[in-house]
């Protein structure tokens, strides 16, 4: 009798898991359909800023063998050489198709976090600041841009890989979870580029934690070391499949030469010493730049409403909520039961540290606002929002995943200045990155002007003065680059150039 009631309550727990999932799928879907909007109402297809060098890089032979075996084929993404084929034979070498390949990755994301959220029981309400999150328009430049659309995809990557480590990690994963985890990390390789970086230093951390908490529990049977009755994973294996990407990425990037318009000649000593708050600065800015958009800001300030202290505090305080997730992830021993929101906290903080060490060359505070690295900052947001949603989860829920009467001690119902302070950055979260959306919605026609203003300009190159031509397409290097680039466009009748335009 008892084995009946359990079969039915796994089928009515099945049942309502799947529900779940369709439910919270639907802010996925219209979060797309949302960017796809934004995407149509801001923009227009035309060449411009870093698709000079890409277009001069590797237009018009994409199948030529040379420019892709090369040394430092790693840093310069080669999952875009078949993007860029498909790109160039099918659409004309069109921005848009690499606008709408920026919108899948943020689906790849929001699919895993819908998953997720729902196996977990995430409440809705924090849900849907998640959802808010994952699709405001604080990544404006990255939707509109569109050369960046592999390194999102790369996010979303990351997103698959932490999710099946996690079910791994809990016991729920088959052998083909743990098959996907040694291929993932190559895979995202292809992508990825120097954010190869962060991804492997959250699995070192995660890998590591798991090895230490299976010698943990060496002394106990297999069953309950294995998880449940489930084949014990190889972690220390799979922390070789997950170190061995950077290593072979740190060897491509040992070839490649960099070059960055507007970045200092000095030495890192010696600019640091003529400001040595400069790093700091920029360090904790990057973390405002995770709430609210940089033109926000700049508006706010105009009319005297944010000033560079408020700015300070704004880091300071997605600081403190990294630090508060940290210690409730503790203190309610989500360890014990889940790693996925942890690795996004700590892959988050890793992107703050990497975009700091990488763009201090360019000795302009503002760089850690841009919103071309919103997407990078915003999967330390996520960690943060889901660790305060398991936080929240209900005494009797807790009770019912243990089997027991009341929930065991460390997941106790969170007293009230606990829950004030969740309520107090989620709301920061959502306002902040509400305010950026609603204003990048009111510059949205502004925007698209400006972009049919430059396909004119781009139609009509040969009409401009190169050094004004360079100017209109944010491009800050050789003129003769510009111009060889727009030359090819128009003698292989792509983008701009093609029929139908």
């Amino acid at each position: 009798m008892n084995t009946e009631k359990k079969e039915i309550s796994r089928k009515a727990g099945t049942a309502s898991f799947r529900l779940r999932c369709l439910l919270y799928l639907l802010p996925v879907l219209l979060g797309v359909l949302f960017s796809l909007w934004y995407i149509r109402n801001a923009a227009c297809d035309v060449v411009y800023s870093d698709y000079i060098r890409l277009i001069d890089s590797y237009l018009p032979e994409v199948t030529d063998p040379a420019r892709f075996f090369v040394p430092d084929i790693l840093t310069r993404i080669p999952a875009a050489f078949l993007q860029r084929l498909i790109n160039v034979e099918l659409f004309g070498f069109s921005v848009t198709f690499d606008r709408l390949c920026t919108v899948a990755g943020l689906f790849l994301c929001g699919i895993v976090l819908a998953l997720y959220c729902a196996g977990q029981r995430i409440r809705p309400l924090i849900y849907l600041v998640i959802m808010a999150v994952l699709f405001s328009l604080i990544k404006w430049e990255i939707l509109l841009n569109g050369s960046a659309w592999a390194h999102v995809v790369s996010f979303g990557l990351f997103f698959v890989n932490y999710w099946l480590l996690d079910r791994v990690y809990r016991g729920e994963g088959g052998p083909w979870h743990r098959a996907a985890l040694y291929g993932l990390p190559f895979l995202i390789l292809m992508f990825a580029g120097e954010y190869i970086a962060s991804y492997t230093g959250g699995m070192i951390l995660a890998l590591s934690w798991c090895m230490i908490r299976q010698r943990m529990q060496s002394r106990e049977t297999r069953a309950e070391a294995g998880g449940g009755g489930h084949e014990s994973p190889r972690w220390g294996l799979l922390l070789c499949c997950s170190i061995l990407p950077l290593i072979l990425y740190l060897i491509s990037r040992h070839f490649a030469v960099w070059e960055h318009a507007g970045a200092t000649d000095m030495g890192f000593l010696e600019a640091m010493s003529l400001d040595p708050l400069f790093l700091p600065r920029f360090f904790i800015k990057s973390f405002a730049g995770a709430v609210l958009g940089q033109e926000t800001i700049q508006s706010l300030t105009d009319q005297g409403l944010f000033s560079d202290g408020l700015v300070l505090a704004l880091g300071a305080l997605v600081i403190l909520a990294y630090l508060l997730a940290m210690i409730l992830y503790v203190r309610k021993r989500m360890y014990e039961r889940t790693l996925f929101p942890m690795i996004l906290l700590l892959t988050g903080g890793m992107n703050h540290v990497l975009v700091t060490a990488s763009r201090w060359i360019f000795l302009r505070e503002s760089y850690a606002l841009s919103s071309r690295y919103a997407a990078q900052f915003m999967i330390g947001l996520m960690g943060i929002l889901l660790i305060f949603g398991l936080a929240l989860r209900r005494e009797p829920e807790e009770a019912q995943e243990e089997g027991t009467a009341e929930a065991p001690e460390g997941r106790k119902p969170l007293s009230l200045p606990w829950k004030a302070g969740i309520l107090f950055f989620c709301l920061l979260f959502l306002v902040g990155n509400c305010l950026t959306t609603r204003d990048e919605l009111r510059k949205a026609p502004y925007r698209q002007e400006n972009y049919e203003a430059l396909s004119v300009i781009v139609r009509n190159y040969r009409d401009y003065d190169p050094e004004e031509l360079c100017e209109k397409l944010e491009w800050g290097k050789s003129q003769e680059e510009c111009l060889r680039a727009l030359r090819i466009l128009e003698e292989n009748h792509l983008n701009v150039f093609r029929e139908g335009s």
